[in-house]
């Protein structure tokens, strides 16, 4: 069967073909009209938000600026108070132990002078509390002041041991000093026996009774003083905050006596910063705690080596 054939298509005449290209011309003038207002309003309210978006970042800045100034104004007031509380406090306790040394020999009977050491320790503890606030007011604001002078070592392990040999045998403790290295060398005295009490205070409140050995290890670059201590130790887990919070206990529990170092350590290590060192404490949780201040120290103009062997000994050369 044959396909028919398709009519012949009439070809348009130009004046058509010109109505069609006008017209397909037409539709993409609009639709590029279109696509322009769009972008126009789009810019427009982009432009719109970018201006409310700074004059927001802008407001916000300005109040984040003017609480920050209050937020010092505030800390300094806070330093100043606490500051000015502390010296009023050690005033009068200053006068509390003075009046207490008087009163200790007109007491009678071991029952009074137990009274006048528990109100001398007591008022002590205060006090020391009180110089504490003063380091960290000093260390917030700023103000923390080091002096280095060329000391002799035996005189700071002396300094430890009249400090603390009656104190650790009362509370059931066998203190040890051991030095070793250099005769002389230059450390602000003042601030290292500060963070060595405190060392020594914390292991002989929190540490089971036993053996307290203090070691100091000077060369011609390095100052070094270990407290090791043979309680029960600290859990490693522990050892982070309680080197970064200014005043934190190992447990608030009542068993924390058997805990270990604990107490002021997070004060201690700032001070060991402030004087150029740094403070470690390590422990493996059950079999004891070592905490070391660090720091550089060159030798004075004696370097004759020396070694100290515990409490009962002086320097052997």
């Amino acid at each position: 069967m044959p396909v028919p054939e398709k009519p012949p298509q009439r070809e348009a005449s130009p004046d058509v073909v010109i109505e069609r290209l006008e017209r397909r011309l037409q539709r993409e003038r609009d639709a590029r009209r279109q696509a322009e207002e769009i972008s126009e309003r789009g810019m427009r309210d982009l432009w719109l938000a970018n201006q409310d978006l700074d004059a927001r970042v802008e407001e916000r800045t300005k109040d984040l600026a003017e609480t920050l100034e209050q937020l010092r104004v505030a800390s300094s007031a806070r330093d100043r108070f606490l500051a000015t509380l502390s010296h009023e406090m050690r005033t009068p306790l200053n006068g509390i132990l003075g009046m207490l040394e008087i009163l200790g020999p007109h007491l009678v009977g071991d029952q009074g002078n137990r009274y006048l050491d528990v109100a001398v320790e007591s008022a002590e503890r205060l006090l020391h509390l009180v110089s504490r606030l003063l380091d960290l007011v000093a260390l917030d604001s700023g103000s923390f002041t080091t002096n280095r002078s060329v000391v002799t070592v035996a005189s700071v392990a002396d300094d430890i041991r009249d400090r603390w040999q009656t104190e650790a045998l009362r509370s059931g403790h066998l203190l040890t000093v051991w030095t070793h290295g250099l005769a002389d060398c230059a450390i602000d005295e003042p601030r290292v026996l500060q963070i060595a009490n405190e060392l020594i205070d914390n292991a002989l409140t929190h540490a089971s009774p036993g053996a307290l050995r203090v070691e100091i290890d000077v060369d011609e670059l390095r100052f070094e003083l270990s407290v090791i201590d043979s309680g029960p130790g600290i859990s490693p887990e522990l050892i982070p905050e309680l080197l970064t919070a200014d005043f934190s206990m190992v447990d608030d529990s009542s068993a924390r006596a058997a805990q270990g170092l604990g107490l002021g350590l997070g004060i201690c290590r700032r001070i060991a910063e402030a004087i150029g060192g740094t403070l470690e404490l390590t422990s493996d949780g059950s079999t004891g705690s070592v905490a070391r201040l660090e720091m550089p120290a060159p030798d004075g103009e004696h370097t004759q080596p020396e070694r100290t062997t515990d409490m009962s000994q002086r320097t052997v050369s």
